[in-house]
């Protein structure tokens, strides 16, 4: 997999378009919400949340023993970076599982919020220099 994304990077690369923009997102706090209320995790129980996502529409958003990858709908609107992907399928040992996920990016500031599964926690975003 790692041969085939620098193979495309080289060949965008050679063809003068421009790669994707990537972003990397991590979560300082954990927060439940369902239609009752929303409810933040103790500061000794939060899962560290691994997020990534790029302009051309992949995301992966991983927390405990798996991730929602897939393709979302990206859009850009005023410095606001939406990535939207609907039933993105949950890769982990639970077969089947799906969920929708939101993901929103200030750009100036690179604070985000995502929203998968039962998730819905704030996010501190770095953008990724190509090859990063």
């Amino acid at each position: 997999m790692i041969e085939t994304a620098a193979a495309l990077m080289l060949i965008a690369s050679t063809k003068g378009l421009p790669l994707p923009e990537s972003w990397r997102c991590r979560n300082e706090v954990e927060v439940w919400c369902d239609e009752a209320d929303c409810a933040a995790k103790a500061e000794g129980e939060v899962t560290p949340m691994d997020i990534s996502a790029s302009s051309d529409g992949d995301i992966s958003v991983c927390a405990y023993t798996g991730c929602w990858e897939g393709k979302a709908d990206y859009s850009e609107d005023a410095g606001r970076l939406l990535w939207r992907g609907d039933e993105l399928p949950f890769v982990s040992a639970i077969e089947g599982a799906k969920g929708d996920v939101t993901l929103l990016i200030m750009r100036a500031d690179g604070v985000g919020f995502v929203r998968a599964g039962g998730l819905a926690s704030p996010l501190t975003c770095t953008l990724q220099e190509a090859g990063e």
